[in-house]
């Protein structure tokens, strides 16, 4: 379990790719006391969609949803289990990451995710990916 992210901390070190921060996670729902819902827009029009299930004020459960302007899916970063079935499980159990559904690179769903398991790490990645595209 990791502590909630500091949300006001990643939009000031990642304003140079933020065109807005809001509460709520595309569900229509608001951040709680059991759960931290929030949309980080980035300059390029892309969403990174923010849900962490607290429990104890600790990250039980997190989803971190890069969907590009028109809401399909760039990257999923998750970190619920799928203990109940190997089928669905990667070598770094329960971080996974999931491909856009339109991929047509391969038929998996899930892949290990070793580095991206906190909110910031995923917004440096992004950050760099709109960097290295040229789109800040």
């Amino acid at each position: 379990m990791r502590f909630p992210s500091n949300i006001s901390q990643l939009e000031r070190d990642f304003d140079a790719v933020l065109l807005d921060s809001r509460d709520g996670d595309g569900t229509g729902l608001l951040t709680s006391i059991r759960v931290t819902r929030h949309t980080f827009i980035f300059k390029d029009g892309s969403r990174l969609l923010v849900t962490e299930e607290l429990s104890g004020g600790l990250i039980e459960v997190s989803y971190y949803n890069w969907v590009n302007q028109d809401g399909q899916d760039i990257l999923k970063f998750h970190s619920e289990s799928h203990d109940g079935d190997s089928r669905y499980q990667t070598a770094t159990e329960p971080h996974h990451i999931h491909p856009p559904a339109q991929s047509t690179l391969t038929n998996r769903t899930r892949f290990p995710n070793f580095h991206h398991q906190e909110l910031p790490a995923i917004m440096e990645h992004i950050f760099l990916a709109l960097l290295a595209q040229k789109k800040v």
